[in-house]
């Protein structure tokens, strides 16, 4: 077997998926969402990110998942198809087309940006609690950044945002993109005993001064 050959495989069924998902996203949005466009819809990441998961693709299969699961739940009737939904995935899709073509260990810092904001508005449309976001403008004579003074965010994570393929140190990256990160404190008040921890759980919230 040809690794290589495959590889080539996976990437052309992979585009043409991609292809049918823009497609079918359109159709339901101009009104003709059935059972079987969403359950087609659902198939085409399903099956992009299990393929990727047989290349070890994990920077593919770690995004596709949480569309998956955004998918799984808007055909299984717990929420409808409306504009805002259908742009976003229509984004997601272009991510994954640009994940698909780069290596897992070159995926480029404006590439890994782009996927936390569409993580972050995908869990809107999942169960896991989304963070808790608070920002407090601190005005100062000298405005470096552009975004009006300095900046205070207090970040507060739900448990299952590592389950929902969100990563928190994503989004103090990306802040990193927007200014300068003067000063992180890690909160830990809210870590059990370590005979009660869930390594799959997220404790931590980080107070940051950007």
């Amino acid at each position: 077997m040809n690794l290589d050959e495959v590889f080539q495989t996976f990437l052309a069924e992979s585009r043409e998926m991609l292809e049918e998902m823009e497609r079918y996203l359109l159709e339901i949005e101009a009104g003709a969402q059935d059972s079987e466009q969403l359950n087609a819809l659902f198939r085409c990441v399903h099956t992009i990110k299990g393929s990727a998961g047989l290349f070890a693709l994990d920077h593919v299969v770690a995004f596709t998942h949480v569309v998956e699961n955004v998918l799984d739940r808007l055909r299984e009737g717990e929420f409808a198809l409306d504009h805002d939904l259908a742009a976003l995935l229509l984004q997601s899709r272009d991510h994954i087309a640009s994940l698909i073509d780069c290596d897992a260990d070159r995926v480029s810092p404006g590439l890994i940006a782009t996927g936390e904001i569409l993580l972050l508005a995908l869990a809107d449309y999942q169960e896991a609690q989304v963070p808790a976001l608070v920002v407090h403008d601190r005005p100062v004579a000298s405005d470096r950044s552009g975004l009006g003074g300095d900046w205070h965010i207090s970040l507060r994570f739900g448990l299952d945002v590592l389950r929902q393929g969100m990563d928190p140190m994503g989004f103090i990256r990306y802040l990193g993109t927007l200014g300068e990160i003067t000063r992180v404190v890690t909160l830990t008040d809210a870590l059990p005993a370590i005979e009660e921890m869930d390594a799959e759980s997220c404790y931590l919230g980080f107070e940051i001064d950007l």
